[in-house]
């Protein structure tokens, strides 16, 4: 998958601004800080997710003094060239494929396929258990399309459980029709959770020990409120034994909507052992891992988005990373200063100057 072109408008601090990209190739984003590189990733991950990574407002991404903003992009993939637009105002979301408007969101997230590295994705391991959930759902709804479905029927029913238990009287029948059909939601679920959480870490290890020269053994553990043996009897029995307590406190008190991800290094959880560099190495490692998972899913490769990638990487493992970037990916990467030469021997690459909104391809 490649982006051809992209149109910004009053987009963070881009008030116009049109660049065209070469596919298959490494292009690097040169310029000081605060000039708006890093803006430049963020509009494609917003064509790719239709939110941002660094804010939940989508009206704080509008330039100053404006009351809308605009993405439109010429996307590639499997030798088909798509016209996309969103454009954002009065904090509605307007989307576009080929000018025919979109309505659904889950229509559109998942047809330009990104995947991002940024300084902020080291706080995985630290943050709630919501962000981690959020981060496999995030992969899965871009590559199943059954996923997507079953997870928003799931919410769905996990809301109109939650008001039949709080209604004066709970009609038993209906509370019952709820619980089985959420039962029937998680079991899909769970297992595309935990089956791409086993694929996901066995290709992480294999691209970790790209990064360290340690024995250091990298792995995560779903953690859920039943066992995964049997899992259809295990989920009633939960329901069946936490029905007293949810109309009591007229909540559903189990469900995925709770689960958790143990990310763990050596069999001790990351967060507890892990230095900044190995977590910058294990989420580096997870990101090449998606890359690849894609790959497979949907046969060809999917945008790679590294932010301020190598800011606390020594040389050794910046030029192991670009080494071992797949050379038929298109692939973006912000830095404030300048990448050595010979560790783009091996790709296409091409440099972008960044300064105050503005795009200038650099020959080099």
């Amino acid at each position: 998958m490649n982006i051809c072109s992209l149109k910004l408008r009053n987009f963070r601090n881009y008030d116009m601004a049109e660049c065209v990209f070469r596919p298959n190739s490494i292009c690097i984003l040169e310029g000081k800080n605060a000039q708006g590189k890093t803006n430049l990733i963020e509009s494609i991950y917003y064509l790719s997710h239709l939110r941002s990574f660094r804010t939940p407002s989508s009206s704080s991404l509008i330039l100053e003094n404006q009351d809308f903003f605009m993405i439109q992009a010429q996307i590639e993939s499997h030798q088909r060239k798509e016209e996309l637009k969103i454009v954002s105002m009065d904090h509605e979301k307007h989307l576009y494929h080929f000018n025919d408007p979109i309505r659904r969101y889950s229509d559109f997230i998942g047809i330009v396929n990104a995947v991002l590295f940024c300084p902020d994705d080291l706080m995985l391991f630290q943050q709630s258990p919501k962000i981690r959930r959020r981060f496999i759902d995030m992969e899965l709804i871009k590559i199943s399309k059954r996923y997507t479905s079953t997870l928003n029927h799931y919410q769905k029913m996990l809301k109109e459980r939650n008001s039949i238990l709080k209604r004066e009287k709970v009609d038993p029948v209906l509370l019952e029709t709820m619980t089985e059909q959420m039962i029937q939601d998680q079991i899909i679920i769970l297992k595309q959770r935990v089956s791409f959480l086993e694929d996901l870490m066995e290709k992480t290890r294999a691209f970790y020990s790209y990064f360290t020269k340690e024995k250091e053994e990298v792995g995560a553990r779903y953690q859920t409120f039943i066992s995964m043996d049997d899992l259809e009897t295990n989920l009633r029995n939960a329901y069946k034994k936490s029905e007293m307590r949810d109309k009591l406190y007229k909540q559903t008190h189990i469900g995925i909507h709770k689960d958790d991800i143990d990310f763990h290094m050596n069999g001790i959880s990351v967060k507890e052992v892990a230095s900044q560099g190995q977590k910058r190495s294990f989420v580096l490692s997870m990101k090449l891992a998606l890359c690849q998972i894609i790959y497979e899913k949907q046969k060809e490769y999917p945008i790679l988005l590294l932010d301020d990638v190598f800011s606390e990487l020594d040389d050794h493992r910046c030029q192991k990373l670009i080494s071992i970037l797949p050379q038929k990916m298109q692939i973006f990467i912000t830095t404030t200063g300048n990448i050595e030469p010979s560790w783009l021997k091996d790709h296409k690459a091409y440099a972008i100057q960044v300064e105050n909104g503005h795009l200038r391809e650099v020959k080099k």
